[in-house]
């Protein structure tokens, strides 16, 4: 995961210990922790639990990858000279 996704994840945390927040989650603290330190990434399960537990809002980004977006874009250039 990203540094902005497990720096953000830290912060919804707040004061509670991984070992209290983890529970809250319904999972052990090495897999929290895992998360936490970007690891391994959370189950979409596991995103809407921390939603939940933070009142925050969950919010799916659907990115292309980045070769793909390049080739369309060289794919237009192409096709504005002909």
């Amino acid at each position: 995961m990203e540094l902005a996704f497990r720096e953000s994840l830290k912060k919804m945390r707040g004061t509670k210990s991984k070992e209290k927040f983890s529970q809250e989650l319904e999972m052990s603290r090495s897999n929290y922790s895992l998360i936490e330190s970007g690891k391994s990434d959370p189950t979409l399960k596991t995103l809407e639990r921390i939603a939940e537990l933070t009142n925050s809002t969950l919010v799916i980004d659907l990115i292309p990858n980045e070769l793909e977006q390049v080739e369309l874009q060289i794919e237009e250039e192409k096709q504005q000279f002909r």
